[in-house]
């Protein structure tokens, strides 16, 4: 197999900023997405969803209600001293309902999700890609964008998140806090998934642009040919005057895995 040194040199620019605002949403995307895939989404990838990974963000998200009401603030204090109310725990509970019963929906979708896993074939006798994001709920297939199905890409980009976005917007306009989370998880959800396709995507047209190149660098180094007359690629720099001389430099934009060199005719 060979690799064109040229494209991979000269062509090998990157959206800087793009490709780290995307790749911060995908870092931190983890947390985020476990908690409204389990929802949406069956039959995850033994090495995709973790169990222990749920059992911990829920220990963090039921004790954040706690740490929160119990922290020194202006309306927590009066003019002799701090206010005690609203800090116990009957107060929490309460104010917090949406907050805890989504937690408890949550680690009952995750108890179903990790029992999915079990009866999944093994990923050693290579039935399951132990990556898998899961399958996505058929219900979204009935969805209509433009009068056509809805892709994959929509699905997860749109869909998923914007139900988890109308009810975080929802409980929000009530001033219950799940709501402000919801909108952050969908929000996160919807980024992170277009960054995945965003990889996907220039990895594709990574491989497809240097196929071009390969079979267009004779016609453009070579022989001259304009970017016209050849689907767009052209190669800068000065060439040697001398065909030939042009030949064997053009030998040399590839670097080859076996031990027999190819030609470029």
């Amino acid at each position: 197999m060979k690799k064109n040194l040229y494209y991979h040199t000269v062509y090998g620019r990157r959206n800087v900023i793009k490709e780290f605002i995307l790749s911060t949403f995908l870092e931190i995307s983890s947390g985020p997405r476990l908690l409204l895939e389990v929802f949406t989404r069956t039959k995850f990838g033994e090495r995709y969803f973790s169990f222990s990974s749920a059992i911990i963000l829920t220990l963090i998200l039921a004790i954040y209600p706690i740490v929160i009401s119990n922290m020194p603030s202006f309306d927590n204090y009066a003019y002799y001293g701090r206010e005690e109310s609203g800090t116990g725990i009957g107060a929490i509970l309460s104010k917090y309902f949406t907050w805890y019963a989504y937690l408890g929906a949550f680690m009952y979708q995750c108890f179903k999700r990790r029992e999915e896993i079990k009866r999944e074939p093994s990923v050693f006798d290579f039935a399951r890609f132990s990556l898998s994001t899961g399958v996505v709920n058929p219900a979204f297939l009935d969805f209509k964008i433009n009068g056509k199905t809805p892709t994959p890409r929509q699905i997860s980009i749109l869909l998923e998140p914007a139900i988890f976005l109308g009810f975080g917007i929802l409980l929000a306009i009530f001033q219950q806090s799940l709501g402000y989370l919801l909108i952050f998880c969908s929000i996160t959800y919807s980024l992170s998934w277009k960054a995945a396709f965003y990889r996907g995507d220039q990895f594709i047209m990574d491989k497809i642009d240097e196929l071009i190149a390969n079979e267009e660098m004779t016609e453009s180094f070579i022989h001259g040919r304009r970017p016209e007359e050849t689907r767009g690629f052209e190669t800068y720099g000065r060439r040697p005057e001398n065909t030939d001389f042009r030949r064997k430099v053009a030998e040399t934009f590839f670097e080859y895995d076996d031990d027999e060199p190819v030609k470029v005719y």
